[in-house]
């Protein structure tokens, strides 16, 4: 419904907001981590004309939110809001930083409990799910992060947010979004690494994974709808 929607439209872009401003306000990473030196600054990003392009996606991100369960549709908002601003300061810089991080995290644990205060018929059930599923993708990407360092622990703590998403909505939602954002996050270090051949200028050692791990839910919410 058109009036739903521009309901969770404004609640995403004042989450959205409040989420630039954190970044705004971050600390930059010591000189001696890698890529530190030709990051672009946070606060520059937070307030570029991209902050601006940041606010309508994450209100036009909410159109499809009203086809959810209603106890789902808070947490998705925040996924399209603050979700949204984490992983692009990481494609923009391969940082995902820890206080951002930490608001999405709480955000979503407030958009979990608003859900199941709307709609209590899914809980337990919800919150159990959520549990699981953020403490197995965290867990996996834990020991990939743990045995390889090919990733930052940023990324552990997206991917758990990520499970606790999917997994609110199914055990297959898990599954799909887990290989979903697997998928999408390959196909973007693949973009990024022709992207940095074509333009030896570019300098980089690394290639952010957020942005992929944030598709995953939406990529498996498309895949499921659709099949």
């Amino acid at each position: 419904m058109p009036g739903e929607w521009l309901v969770w439209a404004v609640a995403a872009a004042l989450v959205c907001g409040l989420q630039l401003v954190v970044v705004a306000h971050h600390p930059e990473p010591a000189d001696d981590e890698p890529d530190a030196c030709t990051k672009p600054r946070y606060a520059q990003l937070a307030r570029s004309s991209g902050a601006v392009g940041l606010l309508v996606a994450s209100a036009l991100l909410c159109i499809p939110i009203p086809s959810l369960p209603l106890a789902l549709r808070p947490a998705w908002v925040v996924w399209a809001s603050a979700g949204l601003v984490l992983v692009y300061v990481d494609a923009r810089t391969t940082w995902l930083p820890i206080r951002a991080s930490r608001v999405t995290f709480i955000a979503l644990l407030a958009g979990f409990g608003l859900g199941m205060a709307i709609d209590p018929g899914w809980w337990p059930g919800l919150i159990i799910r959520a549990l699981v599923g953020a403490g197995l993708a965290g867990g996996l990407f834990f020991v990939l992060w743990w045995r390889s360092r090919a990733l930052g622990f940023g990324d552990v703590r997206l991917a758990a947010m990520t499970g606790a998403l999917a997994a609110a909505g199914s055990v297959q939602g898990w599954f799909a979004a887990l290989l979903a954002g697997a998928i999408a996050s390959a196909c973007w270090g693949l973009g990024t690494t022709w992207w940095r051949r074509r333009h030896p200028s570019v300098l980089g050692r690394t290639f952010p994974y957020g942005p992929g791990l944030w598709l995953g839910p939406w990529l498996a919410w498309a895949w499921i709808s659709l099949g």
